[in-house]
């Protein structure tokens, strides 16, 4: 993938300063530099590993620099009055911080950007039984590999059909049958591409309270890094 940011571009956001980022951070365990402000030792300090801001002008120059990947800790992307913040380096977990009108900034979530982006959706079309006959009697043999087998031949005939589909990612897979009587079910699994831009939306729309019910603190993201 290409370069995502522009060089020259400078940060200039009308919604954040790189100072009130950074004193942000700095509330925040993960990102805080701990040599400059407890004398405790941490492996990212900020010589090394700096605030840095890139303002993001479109959702689809987000989408890019988020995808490009292995961001260093404490990375930076804004888009209008939403700021994410890479808190794992070279990782994918970004500290979400909105600032509204009456200049409160509020860390409210911890997203895995690429995972978002990249969001399948899993539909069911079917169940099928693999079980076998033999002489007239019905011999229980479950084989998950006669259920991939199938799967893989819809998804070929499925891309043979539809030579222009967009994702051409998109597959069958095996999953669990909802009918009990039933062995396997087929599962059609395509990634839904408007979604990003539609969870971004609905950030921006979210007011103080609606955000603050999402309560993102330190704890619940070392939870998520523990699972």
């Amino acid at each position: 993938m290409n370069w995502p940011l522009d060089r020259k571009r400078k940060f200039n956001s009308k919604h954040f300063t790189l100072e009130e980022l950074t004193v942000k951070q700095q509330e925040n365990s993960w990102l805080r530099n701990r040599d400059a402000e407890d004398g405790i030792y941490t492996e990212y300090p900020t010589y090394d590993y700096s605030y840095t801001a890139y303002e993001c002008f479109t959702v689809e120059e987000l989408t890019k620099a988020f995808l490009y990947g292995n961001w260093s800790i404490r990375q930076c992307f804004t888009y209008k009055n939403l700021a994410f913040i890479n808190q794992i380096n070279a990782g994918d977990e970004w500290l979400t911080v909105k600032k509204f009108l009456d200049g409160r900034l509020l860390a409210f979530d911890s997203c895995t950007m690429i995972r978002i982006i990249k969001h399948e959706v899993k539909s069911w079309v079917l169940d099928i039984n693999t079980s076998e006959f033999e002489e007239g009697e019905h011999v229980r043999i479950v084989s998950k590999r006669i259920a991939e087998e199938k799967a893989n031949e819809r998804t070929k005939k499925f891309h043979e059909n539809n030579k222009n589909y967009l994702n051409k990612k998109a597959r069958y897979v095996v999953g669990d049958s909802k009918d009990p009587k039933m062995d396997f079910g087929i599962y059609f699994v395509d990634i839904a591409r408007d979604y990003f831009p539609e969870f971004i939306e609905q950030m921006l729309k979210a007011n103080y309270e609606q955000c603050r019910q999402w309560s993102y603190t330190d704890e619940d993201f070392k939870k998520k890094w523990r699972d």
